[in-house]
């Protein structure tokens, strides 16, 4: 296959009636299969350098929210970014390394194939129409363009663009595509700036039409649309803020400005930041405080106001997840090696106190 290695990497099955224990609340985690239709798959990804497993694929128990995990696998080393396609199953994951390569797995998590992609990359992107798929390269400092095969592995680079500024050092830290999948926004961690390209399906290639430079040393990290399509927030690693931007025919316009967390003297660090379904809430991870940053949207999604700040109920949390209901949160936290999970009142929408937790060395990223 065009830019790809197939290989059949054993599936490293997960049994027994305590796969894993919960670090809090004493909750076991048994290895059992997924049977009810209501039950939603996760994937966790992992650093292996910090003991991770690689990665791991399970279901939400339906009534408790109970991680369960059901298989394993170590193919992929440092497997800090995975995501799913639109058109098939298929799970894609980075392997987060100098030599960085983006990894294609079948449901079982059967390895498919590994396709060279740079130098550090970060996170990943599949466009709606499955043809293409996204790495942004911390360590490159730009944006790579993957075809996907008819097969669903991934071919080699069909462009990259490189995002340096003024000879300052680039570091795109993620690709996000906007809600009607017309632009590929780049998020620039090391020149403070949002990127946005429209692409050439025909050539496989990004073409630039905006810039967006936010405040000098904010290091934007990661960005999320509003479900209405109108406005975006930008989580600022190096300031410990999110803006506000306004979005329209592939323009970002920074607006308001808000602090991630209260300050409580603690140097904080911004991780991820998502959107609730219905646009009334942004939930933002903050790597410092280790709390959960709650905040309200008005205007139609145009001003945030914070509202809460809870506990993660872990060290450095670096990625969170909504359920498909919007009743629970789950965190992953890298440095005490956990994914924790906590209820959310639909009415307020703040999180309550950690309902659990399990062990998750080098947690990275859970996707649900």
């Amino acid at each position: 296959m065009d830019g790809s290695r197939t290989t059949r990497r054993g599936l490293l099955k997960l049994s027994g009636a305590a796969a894993f224990t919960a670090a809090a609340g004493g909750t076991a985690l048994a290895a059992l299969p997924a049977s009810a239709d209501d039950a939603v798959p996760f994937h966790l990804g992992t650093y292996t350098s910090a003991g991770g497993p690689g990665i791991q694929a399970g279901h939400l128990d339906a009534e408790t929210g109970t991680p369960v995990a059901e298989a394993s696998t170590a193919a992929v080393t440092e497997a800090s970014w995975l995501a799913t396609g639109p058109v098939s199953d298929i799970l894609y994951a980075i392997s987060e390394q100098n030599a960085g390569t983006v990894n294609t797995l079948a449901p079982g998590l059967e390895l498919l194939g590994t396709t060279p992609t740079g130098n550090g990359p970060a996170h990943l992107a599949v466009h709606p129409e499955g043809r293409f798929l996204f790495v942004s390269l911390y360590g490159g400092g730009a944006v790579v363009t993957h075809p996907i095969n008819p097969d669903g592995t991934v071919a080699a680079a069909s462009d990259t663009r490189r995002q340096g500024i003024n000879g300052r050092q680039s570091h795109a830290h993620q690709v996000v595509i906007d809600p009607t999948g017309a632009y590929v926004l780049a998020v620039d961690l090391g020149v403070d700036t949002v990127f946005t390209y429209t692409l050439d399906s025909a050539a496989g290639t990004l073409d630039e039409v905006a810039r967006t430079v936010l405040a000098p040393g904010s290091g934007p990290r990661h960005l999320a649309f509003h479900p209405g399509g109108a406005f975006a927030y930008v989580a600022g690693e190096l300031d410990s803020t999110v803006t506000v931007c306004a979005w329209e025919d592939g323009v970002l316009k920074p607006g308001q400005v808000i602090e991630a967390a209260p300050d409580t003297g603690v140097t904080n660090y911004p991780g991820e930041i998502v959107v609730s379904a219905d646009g009334r809430f942004v939930y933002l991870s903050n790597r410092g405080t280790n709390t959960v940053g709650v905040f309200a949207t008005s205007d139609e999604g145009a001003t945030l106001t914070r509202v809460a700040a809870p506990s993660c109920g872990g060290d450095w949390p670096r990625h969170l997840a909504l359920d498909p209901a919007g009743e629970r949160l789950y965190v992953a936290n890298q440095r005490s090696g956990t994914v924790t999970w906590l209820p959310i009142d639909t009415t307020t929408g703040v999180p309550g106190a950690v309902a659990g937790s399990f062990p998750a060395p080098g947690a990275a990223q859970i996707l649900i």
